[in-house]
């Protein structure tokens, strides 16, 4: 069981900090650090948050096959952040973080799967009660 948590604290780690860091790597290398420099330091950490917020419930609706948390998640910051969409440079940002998170969440928790799966102790089949991988087959 040790050997469960590890690897899912690993995962978990990937998706939320790291993500962030690389998140604003790659703000930083396209030039789109200057979208947020006008922003109040509560509002830039608001956005680390939200960021690590939206990870955590894209792989839940990963884990759980559930396409329609992603739908939502992608259409609830869509809309939340309408108004600003009209400014180049903010919807530029916008869709950078945003299929930057996408993709490293699909990424991480694929491989947090597989390994989970494969190597691991099958968490996702012991904590949301599913059906045996090998009676699926």
């Amino acid at each position: 069981m040790l050997h469960g948590v590890t690897y899912t604290a690993v995962a978990l780690l990937l998706l939320t900090y790291v993500g962030n860091v690389i998140c604003r790597l790659i703000f930083k290398i396209t030039g789109l650090t200057a979208a947020t420099a006008q922003l109040p330091a509560p509002d830039y950490r608001a956005g680390r948050v939200i960021g690590i917020l939206e990870r955590l419930i894209l792989s839940a609706g990963i884990l759980l096959h559930s396409w329609e948390i992603l739908a939502a998640v992608i259409a609830l910051k869509t809309v939340a952040r309408f108004q600003k969409m009209d400014q180049r440079e903010f919807a530029e940002y916008f869709l950078v973080g945003s299929m930057f998170s996408i993709l490293w969440t699909l990424t991480v928790t694929g491989v947090w799967s597989a390994y989970d799966q494969h190597f691991g102790v099958d968490l996702r089949h012991m904590l949301f009660k599913l059906p045996d991988a090998q009676a699926t087959r």
